[in-house]
């Protein structure tokens, strides 16, 4: 019994270690291509799992089986046990490794890797469900990870992302601010670069914040491995900022030339057209959004006046059908396009008029016409009918 003890303890001790040494790696440097370049295998094995359950890519499962067959010797029991878990969890998904980290805390309540990893598939799992119960210990375990290890880069992130989504608990200023201060800290970690990037941007703080953004953006623009969505926003940003050129080779080189996705494409030849130099280049670059969503109201409004303002004779009638089809979709069309549907209506009544209705007019007046005329004539010639028979009568009677 006594052996037991002592060797449940030894377990306890050496887990604790292996915890807080990929635990604490992995709330300071918050980069998993960091850990996937450690000289530490245990870190290594670690970043490669992690990759896999971010990516789904099986690659990196198969390199971290082939990292634990090469170090098998120095790992500990500890490791391998905890990575066999780790390898068991399936990418995308919260619920199994939410219920496996649960029971793995229960043994391990210090464990700074184990609390941090639950606290991340909280997240994922909040974000899904929107569990109010759930934010609050979300909260509370980035406030307690804080008050243990500072404000880290992972804790940076969180609060900061944690406080910008939250409806409940949400304060969009004190995030920004946040992230601000941590990107100021921490300028070369990714993580914080993408959020601060995509906080600023939704906060339309981007132009007033310009010096910083621009140098955060321009730094970001050389990473190999970018997000096309934060690419778009920057992207906006420069064109906003009056570099057009180099907001235009962003979305053509980067974006449109790396993508299949419709829905980055649609953002992309939709800004093209927002920022064009001529209506002629936005009319083309909406007519080419409208490919990958052809039910875009807005988008059709935007092509629609744009063809007007290129050649409104040549294209008013494909302007019109534009039109008619994005009041139909969405009846709050803005000002401008509802003034344009309404005079190119009016116009349409009074060319109608003018080509159908008019010339059956004029032929049924004139039928009418000629049709009075001749009963005229038909009632003049019978009248004299009438008198020469008269006439004849009398002389007759004579």
């Amino acid at each position: 019994m006594k052996k037991f003890i002592i060797m449940l303890l030894i377990i306890t001790i050496f887990i604790s270690i292996f915890g807080e040494k990929i635990g604490e790696f992995y709330l300071e440097k918050f980069d998993i291509n960091e850990m996937i370049n450690s000289k530490e295998p245990g870190i290594r094995i670690f970043g490669h799992l992690k990759k896999y359950l971010e990516t789904g890519y099986s690659g990196y499962l198969k390199s971290s089986n082939e990292l634990r067959v090469l170090y098998d010797n120095v790992l500990s029991f500890e490791e391998k046990k905890y990575f066999d878990i780790m390898s068991s969890f399936s990418p995308n998904t919260t619920i199994e490794p939410i219920k496996k980290l649960e029971e793995l805390e229960k043994n391990y309540p210090e464990s700074l890797l184990i609390k941090t990893q639950l606290t991340e598939y909280y997240y994922k799992q909040w974000e899904i469900t929107g569990d109010p119960k759930m934010a609050k210990t979300i909260l509370e375990r980035i406030e307690y990870i804080g008050n243990k290890m500072g404000d880290t880069p992972f804790v940076v992130y969180y609060k900061s992302k944690f406080l910008y989504e939250s409806n409940l608990y949400g304060d969009k200023e004190e995030a920004y601010k946040l992230i601000r201060e941590g990107i100021l800290k921490f300028p070369e970690n990714k993580n914080l670069v993408e959020l601060y990037l995509i906080i600023t941007s939704d906060l339309n703080k981007d132009l007033k914040d310009s010096e910083l953004y621009d140098r955060i953006a321009k730094s970001y623009l050389k990473e190999p491995e970018v997000k096309e969505n934060i690419l778009l926003l920057i992207a906006k940003h420069f064109f906003e900022d009056n570099e057009k050129d180099l907001a235009k080779q962003i979305i053509l080189e980067k974006v449109i030339s790396n993508t299949r996705n419709s829905k980055i494409l649609l953002i992309s030849y939709e800004l093209l057209g927002d920022f064009a130099d001529t209506n002629i280049q936005k009319m083309n670059y909406y007519n080419q959004a409208l490919k990958f969503e052809s039910d875009n109201a807005e988008l059709l409004e935007k092509w629609a006046l744009s063809m007007l303002k290129v050649d409104k004779e040549k294209y008013k009638s494909l302007a019109r059908i534009a039109l008619n089809k994005a009041v139909t979709i969405n009846p709050n069309m803005s000002e401008e396009a509802r003034k344009a549907l309404e005079k190119l209506r009016t116009e349409i009544k009074i060319e109608v008029m003018l080509k159908y209705l008019l010339p059956i007019l004029l032929f049924v007046g004139l039928s009418i016409s000629v049709l009075i005329i001749y009963e005229k004539k038909k009632a003049r010639k019978e009248k004299e009918m009438i008198l020469r028979d008269e006439e004849g009568d009398e002389n007759d009677g004579n």
